[in-house]
């Protein structure tokens, strides 16, 4: 009996000294610089979206449905005539709705006017054309625009460099933050990426003059931006 207790003492010392050395392990994290790097790119739109509507009123709901159609009809063969893909044309909106009639006096009427809105979406992957197609549309029976956005059709193209440029605006400013800290720069442990784009970038017109019958428009630039979170290690 006496013999187990004395080897429980002898062994007390080690067992503490082992936990000494495992709770300063684990209180002991790897020092590190975290900056935040910014790159862009300005580039010019290579596709255009562009949204047409087509409105239409009548006393009959039929009236008001078959003078859309017919109009629409127009419009969408306008379109097909530029040598438009037909993947890149897609109705987006149809609707009936009603509009009270009011008398002479300004008090309404039982009857009412039925309006019938349809409208397009069409893509076009030559933005020189986006003049004639307004032109031709309108021309057609097109009585809006509803939307028309330039973008480019692979925007992970366009953030390569803007996102070589922040990688390299994060190395600089860590390397700056590592020398006046004193320490030495370490390999990267983490990189997070946030990225946004398409944000039109205001200009004045320098393309080729449109033809008198098209109308005018200006695709000016597209900038789009990167930001990185990067972490270092230090020694």
């Amino acid at each position: 009996m006496v013999s187990r207790r004395w080897r429980a003492l002898a062994l007390l010392p080690i067992a503490l000294a082992l936990a000494a050395c495992s709770t300063l392990g684990l209180g002991r994290g790897e020092r590190t610089i975290a900056v935040n790097g910014s790159g862009s790119v300005v580039i010019p739109p290579d596709t255009v979206v562009v949204t047409l509507g087509v409105q239409t009123r009548g006393t009959e709901v039929g009236e008001a449905v078959a003078a859309n159609n017919e109009t629409a009809e127009r419009v969408m063969q306008a379109v097909t005539d530029l040598g438009v893909a037909p993947e890149d044309v897609q109705t987006t909106y149809f609707s009936i709705w009603t509009q009270p009639r009011y008398d002479e006096f300004g008090m309404p009427t039982e009857e009412v006017t039925y309006v019938v809105d349809n409208s397009v979406t069409v893509t076009l992957h030559d933005v020189a054309m986006v003049g004639r197609l307004l032109n031709d549309t309108l021309a057609a029976g097109a009585n809006s625009v509803q939307n028309l956005s330039y973008t480019v059709a692979d925007p992970a193209a366009a953030l390569g460099p803007a996102r070589t440029e922040a990688l390299a605006d994060a190395q600089r400013q860590a390397e700056q933050l590592a020398s006046e800290s004193g320490v030495t720069l370490g390999p990267i442990q983490t990189v997070t990426e946030s990225s946004g784009g398409g944000s039109p970038v205001p200009q004045p017109y320098m393309g080729e003059v449109p033809a008198a019958s098209d109308v005018p428009t200006a695709p000016g630039t597209l900038e789009y931006t990167v930001q990185l979170s990067v972490t270092y290690g230090i020694r």
